[in-house]
């Protein structure tokens, strides 16, 4: 569901209020959110009021959570009113604010990565409690949060409360959880703000940075979308290339399988009709699989499957797969022999970065020799992949590795934009790291770092 992988960005220090109007938005925010701090080894609060415990255990069985086994290791607790917000026989913000520091301080000290709370807020309906200072608390609780090892989400439902504790709950929290979303929040003012500490002037600088902090929201949005629109053409342009180039080869035999033709289909004839099948197949492949990993790094489902590569060995086997590619091209393309380079790494990831560092390299190289070097300098692993082909412009050197982006337009070289951004991804993820050394016209060197497996 789009507000778990919402919720999954959410973190220490994040104070978000959760509006809901029935019990499946109520679990289906509140749910994923504590079995995520669960995952995460942080001491999880849940705070009862307008459900039964019963209630609130069912919710979280039903969806998967091991409540049982959580509430005997002591990372799941359950507890009321009384035990929490009225722990001082009164609910005062202050001492509340201490009830949270102090809960934090004990998760740490017992092994625990952070301490997680939700808590639903019909308590302060009630007449008994000094809920009339609940606004004041959501509002102090902005101050408490930024810098804390605490996350919160406050329930407030919307049949229960007024349109007005509605209103001032938004004014108060930074996150809103709304249906099925999570939102950032423009109506969220400061806590001065909201206690009328603020002045005219400090009011009007708030609405003038909130106009904006959303026009600037708009812009973004908007260049979200063109990029998009952009992207959709030219995976239409690049996916049909390779698919009319087969369809043609088919269409040719076809035609001369019609005439009695037999001489189409000889064997050096086939031989090419072969060859040329294979490198449109081997190039639609690439362009799927590169779309995949976009969704997979996207979604973080990148996964790598580890085991033990001699790093030389593994790129001059893909230096021998392209050099077919690069002979056609009327392109040299050479690898100096290298040191052997052991490490634990996922060997089919490492075998697409060289496979997009090397494509990238004959697309831009301009018909010169390409360069392929393996080293080490004790702790890292290094790959450079050198051509002296165009280069790229200094303002463009950051901007290669993003998704979709290219050094020159769509017009002047096909691909999807995509090669260097999943070769950045993979190294990222092997803890490594990818950058580029240029000079305009006179060619790029991409190089790639790696750790070693120091005990292989």
């Amino acid at each position: 569901m789009e507000i778990q992988q919402e919720l999954q960005r959410m973190g220490h220090g994040d104070h978000l209020c959760l509006v809901y109007e029935n019990a499946a938005e109520q679990w289906d925010a509140v749910v994923p959110y504590m079995a995520q701090g669960l995952a995460r080894n942080e001491a999880c609060l849940y705070v009862i009021d307008d459900r039964s415990l019963d209630e609130v255990r069912q919710a979280f069985i039903s969806r998967g959570v091991d409540v049982d086994a959580h509430q005997r290791s002591g990372q799941l607790l359950f507890a009321t009113k009384r035990d929490a917000y009225l722990c001082f026989g009164t609910f005062d913000p202050t001492s509340m604010i201490s009830f949270l520091e102090q809960t934090a301080r004990q998760a740490l000290a017992a092994g625990r990565t952070g301490f997680r709370v939700t808590g639903e807020m019909t308590w302060a309906l009630g007449h008994e409690c000094g809920g009339d200072r609940l606004i004041e608390y959501e509002s102090l609780l902005s101050n408490f949060f930024p810098g804390s090892r605490v996350t919160a989400i406050c329930q407030y439902n919307r049949t229960r409360f007024g349109a007005d504790v509605i209103r001032d709950v938004l004014r108060t929290h930074p996150v809103a959880i709304l249906g099925n979303q999570v939102c950032p929040n423009l109506y969220y003012e400061s806590p001065a703000m909201v206690l009328g500490q603020d002045s005219t002037e400090q009011r009007v600088e708030w609405m003038i940075q909130q106009l904006q902090r959303f026009r600037s929201a708009e812009r973004t949005l908007e260049r979200a979308v063109q990029a998009r629109d952009d992207f959709l053409s030219v995976a239409s342009h690049e996916l049909n290339t390779p698919l009319t180039s087969l369809k043609l080869h088919i269409q040719s035999l076809t035609r001369a399988l019609g005439r009695g033709d037999l001489s189409s289909f000889s064997p050096q004839k086939m031989m090419g009709v072969f060859d040329r099948t294979d490198r449109q197949l081997r190039r639609l492949s690439r362009l799927v699989s590169d779309l995949l990993d976009v969704s997979r790094i996207h979604a973080h489902k990148l996964t790598l499957h580890l085991e033990h590569v001699e790093l030389w060995e593994l790129v001059a086997d893909v230096v021998e797969r392209m050099s077919g590619e690069f002979a056609r091209a009327g392109m040299r393309l050479d690898i100096a022999p290298g040191p052997q380079v052991k490490g634990l790494w996922d060997r089919g990831r490492l075998e697409q970065v060289v496979i997009n560092l090397l494509t990238n390299a004959l697309k831009y190289g301009a018909g010169r020799p390409v360069h392929v070097e393996v080293s080490s300098d004790g702790a890292r692993a290094r790959l450079a992949v050198k051509d002296q082909g165009l280069g790229i412009r200094e303002e463009d050197r950051d901007r290669i590795f993003e998704r979709f982006e290219r050094a020159i337009s769509a017009n002047e070289a096909s691909g999807l934009g995509l090669g260097l951004y999943i070769a950045r991804e993979i190294a990222q993820a092997h803890g490594g790291t990818i950058s580029v050394e240029s000079q305009l016209g006179k060619g790029s060197t991409f190089t790639v770092t790696l750790p070693l497996d120091v005990e292989g």
